[in-house]
């Protein structure tokens, strides 16, 4: 029961993490490859009533992702908004159960001492920032998925007898990985070793290999008859055997960076373990050391094959393989566990596991703890920046359809023209998450002291702060940053005393979620107030409050939308107070649960760290009392 829990302590230690890390720097706006493999190959057909059936099983480049297109293009269409931060956050959950799944299979099969060990280690890679493109990016659950599906097929497969449920469940792994990556048939390629090895050994009859054999021989000869080629990738292949074997080398050390002997130092646990299980005589010990042999082994093919098809120039290893990486990692960090329980008999090798135990984890831990750190101090929040200004520089270009927005670095897609024509699908601009899309009109209907300040249009945009006179009134203090290409509603520099109070004209939402607003001034303090209305019976359907007081500045605030039509009322009851609130966009629910979720991240990963500690130190004293005669 208590790994089952550390298990859990695990999964929420990972998923906490990963949202936090999403919460940081990612973007609701779907990037790149998503413009073309989501929006134009699926969404928009869909919506236009012309999607084909075959679509979803098209190529993308050189692999054919379904289960992602499939699973993006479920929540798209569930959420009703195209929300890459909605895509991370669902994301997140497939490392999380990874490692929750690495941790209850290797703490089954491994002494005691060895959990803690095998937990940090688990924990340090799934949570920790090191491929932050995987992290961030929506597009990026096929590697998750391919992890899972391969380690589930070589874990269940070979050990479980035909018909019963874990081999069902090992089959339908073996083949949903076809629907990942291009390598998902190197699950089936290692099963079919496995099956083999102890078919030959006479550890299993030919009646109960044999459909295990047949299944994997379909899965890889479908994977490797139906491979993609794709002309215009052929530079990024190694060139030559230099290309391929510095590539090799580099991605065997990492998180080494400085030495390639390092390659031999971290993968010797898993070699030493392969040895092990073709020369161990005790099946049952075996078992549990040929599953890890298979993991590793997989790992070893991802990484030749990523050699080969990306090695042009001997690159290091770039964030979107690292996963794969990591895989390997712990799968060596597993070996050594399996090795001390099973693979060194001897005091001399018992001395020599111990050896390298210690250096391989003081490389590891050296190594990963260079890579989170730079990522947290550079990579993140470079990241972070980029995306603020890629929302800034659709939302503007969405509000005012000028392309000048998009003549920046800082824009969703490798070209502006490109993006212009993507963003000229109808489908597709109807669908943009919160950041990006239009706003929804706010007409006054009269009354109050509230200034509606329009700044669309080039003259506004070149104005620098100096001219705001010349611009007129804003409605909020001159010291305020001026929301570019926004229309607002701000009471500052208004004339009147005691109460006043503006409307707008009746509006209606045309799905149910939420209403983002973005406020500033002295909303939240007592005397102002920003409410939603029954148009009909005015009667107080919501109220619009920021989690601060903004000041000088512009911050969110979310609302439930009304599923009947409503006006907007904004109070000043207090003449020496002022806010401003802008024209809401509306946020899908699926948007806001994810919103939400990432924004607590933190606290999840830091509760479930605290209860792993605890389970950790009432265990050690339940044995400890247990001891005392």
């Amino acid at each position: 029961m208590k790994r089952l829990a550390l298990a859990a302590c695990l999964f929420f230690i990972v998923l906490g993490s990963r949202w936090a890390t999403v919460n940081y720097a990612a973007t609701d706006v779907p990037e790149w490859d998503q413009w073309d493999a989501e929006g134009l190959k699926l969404l928009a057909p869909w919506f236009q009533h012309r999607l084909a059936p075959g679509a979803f099983l098209a190529p993308q480049n050189e692999h054919r992702i379904v289960l992602t297109q499939a699973l993006n293009f479920t929540l798209t269409l569930a959420n009703g908004q195209w929300d890459q931060r909605l895509e991370a956050a669902i994301n997140a959950l497939f490392p999380a159960l990874i490692a929750a799944g690495l941790f209850a299979f290797a703490s089954g099969n491994m002494g005691r001492r060895w959990h803690p060990f095998a937990f940090v280690i688990i924990a340090a890679a799934y949570s920790l920032p090191l491929g932050w493109q995987n992290v961030l990016g929506g597009f990026h659950s096929p590697q998750f998925l391919l992890i899972g599906l391969s380690f589930g097929a070589i874990g269940l497969l070979p050990r479980s007898d035909p018909g019963t449920g874990p081999w069902w469940l090992g089959a339908a792994c073996a083949v949903l990985a076809l629907g990942t990556l291009a390598s998902g048939f190197f699950a089936a390629a290692v099963v079919l070793g496995l099956v083999a090895l102890r078919w030959i050994r006479g550890e299993s009859s030919l009646a109960k290999a044999g459909p295990t054999l047949v299944l994997c021989a379909i899965v890889v000869a479908v994977g490797w008859f139906t491979r993609v080629f794709v002309d215009y990738h052929e530079f990024l292949k190694a060139q030559d055997a230099h290309d391929f074997l510095m590539t090799l080398v580099r991605n065997l050390r990492w998180p080494v960076v400085s030495t390639g002997w390092a390659a031999v130092l971290l993968w010797l646990p898993w070699a030493w373990l392969t040895g092990r299980v073709i020369l161990c005589g005790d099946p049952a010990t075996r078992a549990w050391g040929m599953t890890l042999a298979g993991f590793g082994g997989w790992a070893l093919l991802q990484i030749v094959a990523t050699a080969y098809a990306r090695g042009a120039g001997a690159p290091e290893p770039a964030s979107r393989y690292l996963d794969t990486l990591l895989a390997g990692s712990v799968a060596n960090a597993l070996a050594l566990g399996w090795l001390w329980a099973n693979g060194a008999k001897l005091p001399e090798s018992r001395t020599l596991l111990t050896l390298l135990g210690i250096g391989w984890t003081a490389a590891f831990a050296a190594g990963a703890g260079r890579f989170a750190w730079q990522n947290i101090t550079l990579e993140l929040p470079y990241l972070r920046f980029y995306h603020t200004y890629c929302e800034q520089n659709v939302r503007r270009y969405v509000a005012t359809g000028d392309p000048a927005y998009l003549q920046h670095e800082e824009i969703p897609y490798p070209g502006s023209d490109s993006l212009l024509v993507r963003l000229a699908v109808p489908e597709l601009r109807a669908i943009l998450p919160a950041s990006a899309r239009e706003p929804d009109a706010v007409v006054g209907a009269g009354g109050g002291a509230f200034i509606r300040y329009d700044s669309r249009g080039r003259q506004a945009r070149e104005a620098v702060p100096a001219s705001y006179p010349a611009l007129g009134p804003t409605g909020f203090s001159p010291g305020t940053y001026r929301f570019t290409d926004y229309v607002t509603w701000g009471s500052f520099g208004t004339p009147g005393e005691g109460s006043s109070t503006w409307r707008s004209r009746p509006m209606s939402i045309r799905r149910p979620g939420w209403l983002k607003f973005v406020v500033a001034g002295e909303l939240g303090e007592p005397g102002l107030a920003l409410e939603l209305r029954d148009a009909r019976t005015d009667a107080l359907l919501a109220s619009v409050r920021p989690d601060r007081v903004p000041g000088e500045t512009w911050r969110p605030a979310y609302v439930r939308a009304p599923d009947r039509p409503f006006v907007i009322a904004a109070t000043r009851a207090d003449p020496s107070r002022w806010f401003a609130f802008s024209e809401p966009a509306e946020m899908a629910r699926g948007s806001h649960w994810a919103w939400c979720a990432v924004r607590h991240g933190a606290l999840i990963a830091e509760i479930a760290a605290g209860a792993a500690v605890f389970l950790w130190i009432a265990g050690g004293r339940r044995r400890t009392a247990a001891d005392i005669p």
